[in-house]
Formats: C-alpha cells, structure tokens, sequence
C-alpha cells in the first residue's frame, strides 16, 4: 500500500497542496518553520483523523478557515481507494470511495502509518501509556479481532467503574468481572504473543544500532503475574470502591525495556533513547511486513536533527530494506542519503508552499 495522490487544504500554513508521492521515498526539505511537519501532519491524518503533535485538531485548521480538507488515491491489496476528509471546528466527515466511515479504525487498517518525530523517545522516556500504543498499533494490524476485543474491554471497564464510582453494592459492582475478566485474558494473551515475536527481529537489530550491547523487552500485563484477575479483582474489590476505579488490569500493562539489564528509561541518553525508538519501530515495521506482506507508510520528521551523520546513514539504510513508503524532512535535501533507494522523490517546502522538484 502506498499513496499515489495527496491534495491538503487548509492545513496550518500550508497552501493548497497537491503531491504525487514516490512510491518508496519521498524527502521534503525547507527551511524550518516552512511547513515540513504539516505536511507530514496531513498524511499522518489521513490515516488516524488526528494529529501527531497536537491534541486538538482544530488546532491543525489554517487561521481564517473553516475547515480543512484532505483527498488522497492508494491502492490496498490490489484495489483502488478515494479517501476524503473534512474537519470543521464541530464535525468531521470522512469519505471512502463515496461512503460514508464510520470508525477510524477501518482507516487505520488501510492506511498502516508509523511516525518518528522529535518526541518519539517519549515511548521510553514517559509513562506506560506510550508504550501500550506501540504494542497496540502491532497487535491491531495482525490480530483482526483485536479491535472489538479492546472496545468490549473498555466499555465494560467504564461500566464497573460507573457502579464503583457510585458507591453500588459489591454484588452489582461484580456482575461486570466476568466479562471484563474474558477480554483482558485475551488482550493480555496477544499482546504478550505480539512482544514474543517481536524479539528475534529486535535482536538482530540491536546488533546494527547498539553493538555489544543486550537488548530485552518484556511484557508486563497490568496486574500480578501470580494471580489470575478473577482473583485479583475479587480480592481488590473493597479496595477499588474505596477508590472508585479497577485500579489494575489490561488498561495499565507496560513494556520493561531493558538495555545491558538496565531500564532504558534512566540508564541510557536522550540520543540513545531516540536511536531506541527507532529499532523498536522498525522491528515493528518487519514483522509487520513478514506476517501481511504489506507495504506500511513511515514518517519521519527532522531525521538528520535527531541523530549523527553515521546514525543517519545507518537509519537511511535499514528503512531501504523495508516494505515502507517513506516521507523525511530535513533542512537540505542533501542531508539525507538517497543511495539505497530506486525510487525517491523531492519536495521544497517554502512559506507553506510545496514544490515537486524534477
């Protein structure tokens, strides 16, 4: 799956926009400020109905517009898509070959994007959540099933803790154990199958980005890995209506990321965190391209500011030998290295205006 076809209005600063993107990479190089994030924005919208470095997404409507519109073509396991988005300050509709979405779920498993970005080593750095995206992101796109699993979890958790908030009796409080207990066995048991195979791909990659050094990753599910949660949340019952919220389950799982058996959370730089993400990412990237045989889109936003000359050649030539359609900012085009690459495209992103360059 790549993006043939990308046309962006009302975007931030951007100008009308119209892009036909390289199959394999596309650079897009200005000066900073130009624009090159928004661009990057847009596409990561098209694929989430959000924003990567914004919470708002009003905040993503140029000033003095109304709404902002995207229209995208890419082709999906040999059929032909037209994608159209518009979101004003109170709706957004989206449109696939003329009908109607009615979850972004069902973009997301179209349009598979990863994103790198200046705030990615918050996925070592910050708190759990963080790290439950990552996992989710890979066990949503092989795991076909997970998505409705998730949302009965989640509904089913927000109704437990609706009777636990009220003060309900303990026996109204546990009709939901049941079913709260079925799904977070089953999260729990991809997730933790997703971190297993992800290891062999993350090995051997440790060895090209941090050589002579002992990577692990390991799940930890969200409560007690001795009790089985029936248990746990018959024995936590009292506690959690003194609280007024289940206070542990599938919805607080984390990932220990270990390098030499530290935590690579304390132990390693703000750089080495950032080089960390990007093996996470791009062990993400091979298994996923192993298990669909599909192409995902990867953005990756001010690369040569985030990592040494080296390191950047070294990550230029590990996503060359991905299944990926790749889109890289940076400040000179020359900064990135299209060596490894048979199809590439450039774009020169000036004052919101966007450029093919021949």
């Amino acid at each position: 799956m790549s993006l043939e076809y990308v046309e962006i209005h009302g975007v931030r600063n951007l100008e009308k926009t119209i892009i036909k993107p390289a199959s394999g990479l596309n650079i897009i190089y200005g000066e900073n400020a130009a624009g090159k994030t928004s661009l990057l924005e847009a596409i990561f919208y098209i694929s989430y109905g959000r924003s990567f470095r914004s919470s708002q997404n009003r905040d993503l409507i140029q000033y003095g517009c109304e709404s902002l519109r995207l229209l995208a073509r890419f082709k999906h396991q040999d059929n032909q898509y037209q994608l159209g988005i518009e979101r004003s300050q109170q709706q957004q509709n989206i449109r696939l070959n003329q009908q109607r979405i009615k979850t972004l779920s069902e973009l997301s498993a179209l349009l598979p994007v990863i994103c790198l970005h200046p705030d990615s080593h918050q996925l070592i750095s910050a708190g759990p959540e963080n790290r439950r995206q990552y996992m989710d992101w890979g066990v949503f796109h092989v795991e076909h099933d997970f998505i409705r699993i998730w949302r009965q979890y989640k509904k089913t958790l927000s109704q437990r803790n609706a009777a636990l908030r009220t003060q309900q009796s303990i026996e109204l409080c546990q009709l939901w154990d049941k079913p709260l207990c079925d799904s977070a066995e089953k999260i729990s048991k991809v997730r933790s199958e997703y971190c297993q195979s992800l290891k062999p791909y993350l090995n051997v990659l440790a060895e090209q980005l941090f050589p002579g050094h002992i990577l692990s990753l390991d799940y930890r599910r969200g409560w007690a890995e001795d009790v089985p949660y029936a248990d746990y949340l018959q024995q936590s019952i009292l506690k959690d209506k003194e609280k007024g919220f289940t206070q542990y389950g599938v919805h607080r799982a984390d990932i220990k990321i270990k390098l030499d058996g530290k935590s690579a959370q304390h132990s390693i730089s703000r750089g080495q965190q950032k080089k960390l993400v990007a093996l996470l990412k791009f062990a993400q990237l091979q298994y996923f391209n192993e298990i669909t045989k599909q192409q995902a889109i990867v953005l990756y936003d001010d690369l040569p500011a985030e990592l040494d000359t080296e390191n950047n050649n070294l990550i230029m030539q590990l996503l060359s030998s991905l299944n990926i359609q790749l889109f890289v900012t940076a400040v000179n085009k020359q900064q990135i290295s299209t060596e490894a690459w048979k199809d590439y495209a450039m774009f020169h992103v000036e004052q919101g205006v966007v450029k093919q360059i021949k």
